[in-house]
């Protein structure tokens, strides 16, 4: 692996010479990446994937995740210029899940931290409001208003989010790592939403979810700054 990762780093090296205003240069660091590209059998595709990097983060969602989780999933990686697939499994005697976060640069890493601390919140503060409701309501009417006010709680906090503008090469080099890593494949996921079998009385949840998630103070870092990325509107513990 180490040798694998020497030897693309010095097919880049050459690759960025090959842009010098020197013509003579350029040729000459252009016919080396060539050459060290057909000795280790390395192709275009695998210089450009080398730049994607990937991060995980652990969900509690189960084998298919509600609507407001996969809301959150995207909404950090629409923050940090990363993309997101759920990979769920089965483990012990329940199924598992985590969120694989990819991109350029330190982006996957904050972003999955970003999502561990924001699911964590979100959840506290679901089971508070479902605490709260009446107790006489049916179990399936808690879990919808529950989930309802999730989906608000998430809304509010994506209203302050500014999406990553991501360049041409970081498009591209992560469409090579989707085709690689995933062939045909990769699928959105939409997630199971209980919002379908809605009641009036059920919105007041949703109104209640926008109110408090617009208490939590996100804040985009940027490299390096993944533990600053969410203060305030909850634990963080």
């Amino acid at each position: 692996m180490a040798e694998h990762e020497n030897i693309l780093r010095k097919i880049k090296s050459c690759l960025a010479l090959a842009q010098s205003d020197n013509p003579n240069e350029a040729a000459a660091a252009l016919s080396r990446a060539q050459d060290l590209m057909e000795k280790y059998g390395v192709s275009h595709d695998d210089v450009v994937i080398s730049d994607v990097n990937s991060s995980t983060a652990n969900s509690s969602a189960g084998r298919v995740p509600p609507k407001h989780i996969v809301m959150l999933a995207n909404m950090v990686a629409r923050a940090f210029g990363v993309e997101t697939v759920y990979r769920a499994y089965y483990r012990g005697d329940r199924w598992r899940a985590r969120f694989e976060f990819y991109g350029i640069d330190v982006g996957p890493k904050v972003a999955a931290y970003t999502y561990e601390v924001l699911e964590r919140q979100l959840i506290k503060s679901r089971t508070a409001y479902i605490g709260g409701l009446n107790k006489r309501l049916k179990r399936s009417t808690k879990v919808r208003r529950g989930d309802m006010y999730a989906s608000g709680w998430v809304r509010a906090v994506a209203d302050k989010v500014l999406s990553h503008c991501a360049t041409e090469a970081e498009i591209k080099a992560i469409e090579a790592y989707e085709a690689k890593q995933f062939g045909d494949s990769l699928q959105s996921m939409k997630g199971r939403d209980l919002s379908t079998k809605a009641r009036n009385h059920d919105y007041g949840a949703l109104v209640d979810g926008l109110a408090d998630g617009s208490k939590v103070d996100f804040r985009q870092g940027v490299a390096g700054e993944g533990q600053q990325a969410l203060t305030g509107g909850g634990d963080q513990s």
